[in-house]
């Protein structure tokens, strides 16, 4: 623990120091074939601690980690024709294309549309480092296709056209190795159904502070054979053919002044497997004014539920409910510089004993 604290007071004055530098001026640089070209990133460092009783084949031991990597070229071919892509490197050695679009703006009604690898549109904004147990359910990963947005006075509407996700199992945060069932994304089709998705929402400036905006949402399409598959897999489901998917659910903030709440809620069903969860999230964030350095410091407060409909298996925790408290202290160190601090204390309806997994992690997070 006093190696990780040395090391975190060394970062911060490093952090501290480049902050200290003059500021560059914006300029893009112009490709082999025309485009300006901008490059972004994302470095996040972290230090990893769950509970020591956790079964499987995690790691509960403190430890430093390199969480991932990330460059973000972004490429102008005109003032409304943009390609963007988030290209990921892992602590690991991994690499993947996280996402990768075009995008077409200039449009009707502030409409846009992008096509390619992009997030589904009713992820929200996610200020901690670990997900809400519906992130990992059912919008950590993207989808590829056609997705397309736009504005109308105080309302705006999102739709898309994909090909859908595929099931597979994820574990939860940083060490939990009890798996949970997962939309992962996927650069293939498995059948020749496409998955369609619409959202509209309004939002609402009541007078100044105070601003609401509600998105109701719904997706459906089809599972593939792999899908289906999967589903017979689990415990108490076997011969089903049902290939029906579909996701309907709400987005729900409100902004007063400096404290912000959110609220979602998602039903899921993909064949014979029912799945719902739902989480709230209240946070307040307080400023310092005129300090170079470490500028404010956000509380956040989350809960989540998580609900499979499902006898709760010991032996199988695809099919176990979930819920979660997780305590955050989000603080701007510098632009573009956050150290996050989060506690996470998880349950589980495991239909047999408990199991310990809470867990905190530190994280130094860097963009340019």
């Amino acid at each position: 623990m006093k190696r990780f604290i040395g090391t975190f007071i060394l970062a911060l004055i490093a952090v501290w120091s480049f902050s200290l530098q003059p500021a560059v001026a914006e300029e893009a640089l112009i490709s082999l074939r025309g485009g300006k070209v901008k490059l972004g990133g994302e470095l996040e460092l972290e230090f990893i601690k769950s509970q020591d009783e956790v079964g499987g084949n995690g790691n509960p031991n403190a430890r430093f980690a390199i969480d991932k990597v990330v460059l973000t070229p972004n490429v102008a071919f005109t003032d409304a024709i943009t390609f963007q892509a988030d290209i990921e490197f892992d602590g690991g050695g991994g690499a993947k294309v996280d996402e990768a679009w075009l995008k077409f703006t200039g449009l009707p009604r502030d409409t846009y549309i992008k096509v390619g690898l992009e997030d589904v549109f009713y992820k929200p904004h996610r200020k901690t480092e670990s997900y809400p147990i519906n992130g990992h359910a059912f919008f950590q990963d993207e989808d590829l296709g056609v997705h397309a947005g736009g504005e109308f006075e105080q309302f705006y509407w999102r739709a898309s056209i994909t090909n859908g996700r595929e099931l597979t199992d994820r574990r939860l945060q940083e060490y939990n190795d009890y798996d949970i069932t997962h939309d992962n994304s996927t650069n293939s089709e498995d059948n020749d159904n496409k998955e369609i998705g619409i959202g509209v929402g309004m939002k609402h400036h009541f007078k100044d502070g105070h601003e609401i905006d509600v998105m109701p949402f719904l997706t459906i399409g089809e599972l593939s054979a792999a899908d289906v598959g999967y589903i017979n897999g689990l415990p108490g489901i076997a011969g089903s053919t049902d290939d029906s998917k579909d996701r309907y659910g709400l987005n729900l903030e409100y902004l007063l002044n400096d404290m912000s709440f959110f609220f979602q809620y998602i039903s899921a069903t993909d064949g014979a497997l029912d799945r719902k969860g739902w989480y709230i999230q209240p946070s307040y964030k307080v400023y310092f004014k005129d300090r170079p350095t470490f500028t404010a410091v956000e509380f956040l407060l989350r809960y989540d539920n998580y609900e499979v409909d499902q006898v709760n298996d010991p032996t199988d925790s695809r099919t176990w409910d979930r819920d979660s408290f997780v305590l955050a202290a989000i603080t701007d160190v510098v632009k573009n510089v956050k150290v996050k601090a989060e506690y996470a204390f998880h349950g589980e309806e495991t239909g047999g004993a408990e199991v310990d997994n809470n867990e905190l992690v530190v994280q130094l997070e860097a963009k340019f």
